[in-house]
């Protein structure tokens, strides 16, 4: 999608273009019950072994929050504590340390601020998922303009309401963003808005990020070595 001559603000979902995901801090846990649960699974699950409940989310059939509960429930079931998708999301991120963010993300957030650009973060479930403590210790929530979350705003993406107030504490319209997420049904919310937007592949972070660049007009990332 094409973007207008102005491009003054990126917009970023939390878990997965900032935070790593919880399928990849698990690979350090082996033999415990989130390893057993995450490895391997939802955007990284093999071909010869697909996530059935990760491709119905990606298909819109379930919400995300659907498919943490279920996650949260096996959990429980195979050792974990009680089934709150809290607690487990708390087992694998307390505590707070700042190697929980991608470099690319700070660098990304830094490169667009220096080119006189807005920031924003577009999560569903920051508070719901950690508290105001854990919060205020990963650095980079405090380096963008705006954080808007659907789980203190009563909507949830892809619900337009949320795209609609970051648009509006941002002071950008929709053609003026570009919104990187994982999740493919946030994408198509955004999309059908008219906001230009990048699907995040856990997989290849690099490789959604250098799209965002371009769609931003950064220059690519320079790595060290």
């Amino acid at each position: 999608m094409a973007l207008p001559t102005s491009r003054p603000a990126l917009v970023l979902d939390f878990g997965g273009p900032v935070l790593l995901t919880p399928f990849e801090l698990v690979t350090d846990q082996p033999g415990t019950p989130a390893y057993g649960l995450l490895h391997q699974r939802g955007p990284l699950a093999p071909a010869a072994r697909p996530d059935p409940t990760w491709e119905d989310l990606q298909a819109g059939r379930i919400t995300e929050r659907a498919y943490w509960d279920a996650r949260a429930e096996q959990w429980h079931a195979s050792g974990g504590h009680e089934p709150d998708i809290r607690a487990m999301v708390a087992h694998l991120y307390d505590p707070p340390r700042p190697e929980l963010v991608r470099e690319q993300a700070r660098s990304l957030v830094r490169d667009a601020h220096a080119a006189g650009m807005r920031v924003g973060i577009l999560t569903n479930d920051l508070r719901a998922f950690h508290s105001d403590d854990w919060i205020a210790r990963i650095e980079i929530v405090g380096d963008v303009d705006v954080v808007v979350d659907g789980s203190i705003e009563g909507h949830l993406k892809p619900d337009p309401r949320l795209y609609e107030l970051l648009a509006e504490r941002l002071d950008v319209a929709f053609a003026e963003m570009v919104f990187l997420d994982d999740q493919a049904s946030n994408i198509r919310g955004a999309e059908a808005l008219g906001i230009p937007s990048v699907w995040f592949d856990v997989a290849d972070p690099d490789t959604s990020y250098a799209e965002v660049r371009k769609l931003l007009g950064l220059p690519p990332e320079v790595h060290d070595g």
